[in-house]
């Protein structure tokens, strides 16, 4: 088994007394007693992993009573080695412990047997000497359970680590700049700009990564650059002054602004939505006092050609200019064909700047905008919609409409269901119906059926009926496809409902009853029907491993469930437009079933939150910000559940600085951008929230300091971008929803 470790102590504390290491995650586990397990050097390969805080019994160990270890590999800093001492805190544990730091004994609470005495109620507190501490550390925590449920199962877990009084304090979390790829595309061909290294990549002919099992996109050419000479010289762009890189705002066509001595050299790059194949246009600017001996140069780089097209500009008036146009053919019988083109008589590039401006221009007159929406918000808004469309495939059936996840340099630029759920509703509430009617075509066009039934380990498992959305994703030509884990095939039902939200949220804003009576057997047969059926005795949509992450067993997920409550109402109205009286009945009856039991089995009435999960009882493990949903769906913003679980939320899942937004569960170290924008609309329904400012705020300061892109993830500490960049549905539809209520 992989040795799970932390990086510990931040040199930046918060403006409090100390910085801490939580210890709230996963560990090693082994039954039995044998006192080298509290050997650091001990190869703990084999052992199982176990989460904590929670009661061993509810993870695999049921009915075991007797000793069992844990242990945990951690890391800190050589400044936080050589503090004094360190405050170990490990929370509550049933019965009794003996804890060892790197082979040491730090301390113990209640007695073995045969003295047996419980310390099960009380909060072990260990002082720990710094000349215990490395950089390298071993925790090994033997315990023993007299009888029920045993381990250590309550919070707080954690290292509080003494704050040096010459380190300054941050109040505020830093907004910095620390992504330097964006892409462009215009939902046929794809690249994108590295702004450090001034290099087009990733380019792609196609905006999804497969358009079959048999066929991935083919990257067609691996780089190109602008190249800047001074006589036979060449001047390495990225030796220049960066003073502007990022979007045209509300476009997506990129722009770079680099300085030099007397002079200026600006770079525009774009795939023009006025040509429905792939091509990419570059135009390079040179400007300023001492231009006369500058050139520039166009360089294209495949897997095994390099081209040129010369040192040369276009010249007029203290200005010289560079346009060069790539494009890729392709047919059945060759893997195609790229072509660069070069302008050396006249200089087009400016027209086609201008004439992309203008048709985003154009695009955007559509566009609704919320009240009451600051400056950088409303920036921030507009760019998250041009993603959106970008992310959009533009070719013709069966790909067409499809909304990927991500784009490059990302590798997730599959089609999801849920992604393309919130760039869909963002769409339709940001007055772009026809979009919004090409991504629900695409769902409906498209072809499933291969998780109906299967085999798993021998067992017959599978949806169960004939059903019209991908459990998991979609290839390009609108197949699904799912993955294999070691839990099972990952057949996901949220996708049902989310797809009927987004079919009512068509129909409500359009009234487009024709669409409505051409797909209706679909819709109710295929979808809404296979959604009530997947609810199972618990009163529950039946379990799964689960939407967001691969490593738990089968569970029953609330967002799940919210997503199906969401779903059948919506079922329920589209039903009435259509006056079909059997099924707005049982679509009805289903969801308020759904609804009461999501009260009696996903409410924990101890701390008057809703429950991530059925199976989980511990908030440190069952919490999950994903839950949130319930909120925007179900309850209202004055229900006590509704108050309760956001308090919740603030209580296990929110980051250290009040600024900063929510992990995905306790146990997460980074900042989910997801789980904070669907807070955020939870939030909007009590627009006098500080919370609701505080966040936002925070998030839209951080994405137009990385070019309007918004992340799956922030690291813990700086905040730098992590995980899927950029997140379309789950990032810029998500931004643009936090605006709206359903």
């Amino acid at each position: 088994m992989k040795i799970l470790r932390i990086t510990g102590c931040l040199l930046l504390c918060w403006s409090v007394a100390f910085c801490d290491v939580s210890l709230i995650g996963k560990w090693l586990f082994r039954t039995g007693d044998d006192s080298s397990w509290a050997n650091p050097d001990l190869n703990d390969s084999l052992w199982d992993g176990i989460l904590i805080p929670s009661y061993w019994e509810a993870q695999g160990y049921k009915n075991y009573d007797g000793f069992g270890w844990y242990r945990y590999h951690f890391s800190l800093d050589s400044a936080t080695c050589q503090v004094d001492s360190v405050a170990l805190i490990l929370g509550k544990i049933d019965d009794v412990d003996e804890t060892f730091l790197n082979g040491e004994k730090v301390g113990t609470n209640g007695s073995f047997p045969p003295d047996y005495v419980t310390g099960r109620d009380k909060i072990r507190k260990y002082i720990i000497p710094g000349r215990l501490l490395h950089r390298e550390n071993v925790l090994a925590v033997r315990v023993f359970d007299s009888g029920k449920d045993g381990g250590v199962y309550r919070g707080p877990l954690k290292i509080l680590i003494p704050e040096k009084k010459s380190e300054p304090k941050v109040k505020k979390p830093k907004i910095n700049s620390n992504w330097f790829q964006i892409p462009f595309t215009n939902g046929i061909s794809t690249a994108n700009y590295d702004v450090q290294n001034c290099v087009f990549n990733n380019f792609y002919p196609h905006v999804y990564r497969r358009f079959d099992e048999k066929t991935p996109t083919k990257k067609v050419i691996s780089s190109a650059r602008a190249i800047l000479f001074r006589g036979e010289d060449e001047i390495q762009l990225k030796s220049l002054t960066s003073s502007d890189a990022g979007y045209i705002e509300n476009t997506g066509i990129v722009k770079h602004e680099l300085v030099g001595e007397n002079y200026k050299l600006t770079q525009y790059a774009f795939c023009p939505f006025s040509v429905d194949k792939p091509v990419w246009i570059f135009f390079i600017v040179l400007e300023g006092k001492d231009i006369e001996n500058l050139s520039l140069n166009f360089e294209v780089n495949t897997q095994n050609l390099q081209v040129n097209i010369g040192k040369w500009a276009y010249q007029a008036n203290g200005t010289k200019w560079l346009t060069a146009l790539v494009s890729f053919d392709s047919d059945e019988h060759t893997d195609g064909y790229t072509f660069l083109t070069k302008f050396k008589n006249e200089h087009p590039g400016f027209s086609a700047l201008f004439e992309e401006i203008d048709w985003w221009k154009k695009w955007h007159r559509a566009t609704i905008l919320p009240n009451d929406i600051t400056a950088n918000e409303k920036r921030l808004y507009y760019q998250s919609l041009c993603l959106i469309k970008m992310s959009q495939c533009r070719e013709e059936f069966p790909a067409r409409g499809q909304i990927v996840s991500s784009l490059p340099p990302s590798n997730l630029n599959f089609t999801w269901v849920r992604d393309q759920a919130y760039s869909t509703s963002a769409l339709l509430k940001a007055g772009h119906s026809e979009e919004a009617l090409a991504a629900l075509q695409f769902i409906m066009n498209g072809r499933c059926g291969k998780y109906k039934r299967y085999n798993w380990q021998g067992n017959p498992t599978g949806v169960g009926q004939d059903y019209a959305v991908s459990v998991f994703r979609y290839l390009g030509n609108g197949v699904e496809e799912s993955e294999q884990t070691d839990n099972g095939v990952i057949v996901e039902t949220e996708g049902l409902g989310l797809t009927l939200w987004n079919l009512r949220q068509y129909v409500e804003k359009t009234e487009d009853i024709k669409f409505l009576n051409y797909y209706w057997r679909k819709i109710s047969n295929q979808i809404a029907d296979v959604l009530k059926n997947s609810i199972d005795e618990t009163g529950l949509i039946r379990s799964d491993i689960g939407p967001w992450g691969r490593e738990s067993d089968k569970k029953h997920y609330l967002y799940s469930s919210a997503c199906a409550y969401n779903g059948l109402v919506s079922a329920s109205f589209m039903a009435r437009f259509l006056n079909d009286q059997k099924r707005i009945v049982g679509y009805e009856d289903a969801a308020n079933a759904l609804r009461i039991n999501i009260d009696k089995n996903l409410v924990d009435v101890e701390e008057n939150s809703l429950k991530g999960n059925l199976e989980d009882k511990n908030p440190f493990i069952y919490m999950d910000a994903s839950s949130v949903e319930a909120l925007n769906w179900i309850y209202t913003s004055q229900d006590n559940i509704t108050k309760g679980t956001l308090a919740a939320y603030d209580k296990y899942l929110a980051m250290k600085s009040s600024q900063r937004g929510y992990r995905r569960t306790p146990s997460n170290k980074q900042e989910w951008l997801f789980g904070d924008l669907r807070i955020l609309a939870a939030l909007q329904r009590n627009p006098n929230s500080s919370r609701l400012h505080e966040v936002r705020k925070w998030i839209v300061g951080q994405s137009l300091n990385n070019y309007g892109l918004i992340p799956q993830y922030y690291d813990e500490n700086h905040a730098e971008y992590q995980g899927v960049v950029p997140r379309i549905g789950l990032g810029s539809g998500a931004f643009i929803l936090s605006f709206w209520s359903d």
